[in-house]
């Protein structure tokens, strides 16, 4: 069964957070590879179980993306190639925590695929 997260993109990650932080209640913890996790329940942010992050837009996040969480990007991919989707880029390590790699469905949404890192 796959978990999904979310991720919104921003310009000033600073601003961004400091949005959510003061409209919603929802906690931040920037990460050193320009990234912000969040929770939305308030309480202190665990990298490993967030309710998603703001990451600077770029050409695949222009706008709010759904992140999923796989046991396998490369056999998830192969899949979405054979269903009539795209990858978007190649997998990518993201720190010490996994990898992700951004797809297009078939009507054209583009979400994220994200693998944890099997410790």
């Amino acid at each position: 069964m796959s978990h999904v997260k979310f991720e919104i993109p921003a310009d000033d990650l600073k601003r961004a957070s400091a949005f959510y932080k003061n409209v919603f209640g929802w906690s931040t913890m920037d990460l050193p590879f320009n990234y912000v996790v969040l929770d939305t329940d308030g309480n202190p942010v665990n990298p490993m179980a967030s309710s998603g992050g703001i990451s600077p837009r770029n050409d695949f996040v222009k706008a709010p993306v759904l992140i999923i969480n796989v046991g396998s990007i490369d056999e998830t991919a192969k899949k979405i190639k054979e269903t009539g989707g795209e990858t978007l880029n190649v997998k990518q390590q993201v720190g010490d925590f996994g990898y992700s790699m951004y797809i297009k469905d078939t009507e054209g949404s583009i979400m994220c695929l994200w693998e944890e890192i099997k410790k």
